[in-house]
């Protein structure tokens, strides 16, 4: 029998759930999805980077179907109207899997980001989430950015339920 508990996050990143097993009449705790992660190798942890933000890529292109109106914005600055790059986050993953930035990914990163800190720009928690964990392993990968690992993940995994964090954690270390 085990049993699972959650260990709330001292940064307020959602936190992965903590397993103790009982094993001969004791309890002994179980590596958790989180200590897997942190002990692959650069490799690895780049291989479950870009699986989870291809999932999260997954939340991005369902929204962005038929939203017309959601798409487009007005800067506070100016009050020029622009439109979202919906191939955005797909260019920026494959620059990420490639190392290089063959579609001028990074400025054409630069206004949106602007202006989702402007608040001109806002889509639902979990699209925001996948945008910017896609954006995050862009500059990690390709810029050569200091991010740390577990931002990536904690934004691409936030893009999905609650209930499905584990799972996709371990689905995406599981396959490397």
């Amino acid at each position: 029998m085990a049993f699972v508990f959650i260990v709330p996050s001292a940064n307020g990143l959602p936190s992965l759930p903590c397993c103790l097993a009982r094993r001969g009449g004791r309890l002994e705790s179980v590596m958790t999805p989180w200590q897997l992660f942190s002990q692959l190798g650069f490799e690895g942890r780049r291989q479950v980077h870009l699986s989870l933000c291809e999932d999260a890529l997954l939340t991005w292109t369902d929204y962005v179907k038929g939203k017309p109106r959601a798409l487009r914005y007005r800067d506070s600055v100016v009050g020029i109207r622009h439109r979202v790059d919906v191939e955005l986050p797909a260019d920026a993953l494959g620059a990420a899997r490639v190392g290089v930035d063959l579609a001028d990914v990074g400025t054409r990163y630069l206004e949106p980001m602007t202006a989702m800190q402007d608040d001109d720009l806002a889509f639902p928690d979990s699209v925001a989430f996948a945008y910017y964990a896609i954006y995050n392993c862009f500059r990690k990968y390709v810029r050569g950015d200091d991010i740390p690992d577990q931002l990536i993940v904690n934004q691409a995994l936030s893009a999905h339920d609650d209930s499905e964090v584990v799972a996709r954690l371990m689905r995406a270390i599981d396959e490397i």
